[in-house]
């Protein structure tokens, strides 16, 4: 069966105090016989994201893998164009959650290939780049 593993990776800076914490919210498609070994796979592709690196502050980046938002099965046997493979249902504005054709993340390295790397780093982003 195919299943649907919501992965939660959280991302530490240096010796960033407490707060609010920077984290990805990772969905990812996975096949596995049982309910069992999809935990178990879901888990293994979490520890994975296990890493850290210096920033280019000099600053260690630590990301680690915190658990699993969810873990559901894929009901359609084969994954084909157009197959729904994640669906969450939110109260509030849907509007906010619409992106205009050019910021949608496929797009952004178009609308951004002439630029350095500096230049596409900010205040937000600059310290998780690697050095």
């Amino acid at each position: 069966m195919w299943y649907v593993a919501e992965i939660i990776v959280s991302c530490r800076v240096g010796k960033t105090p407490g707060g609010r914490t920077l984290y990805d919210r990772q969905v990812k498609v996975l096949r596995a016989a049982t309910h069992e070994a999809a935990y178990q796979r879901a888990l293994k592709l979490g520890k994975g994201e296990n890493h850290s690196y210096k920033n280019s502050a000099g600053e260690k980046v630590v990301w680690r893998f915190l658990g699993l938002g969810n873990l559901e099965v894929l009901r359609e046997k084969e994954i084909v164009d157009g197959t729904e493979v994640y669906s969450r249902l939110q109260r509030g504005r849907p509007e906010s959650a619409i992106c205009r054709k050019r910021d949608l993340t496929v797009f952004w390295g178009q609308r951004n290939m002439h630029k350095t790397a500096g230049e596409l780093l900010n205040s937000v982003t600059k310290p998780f780049a690697p050095s």
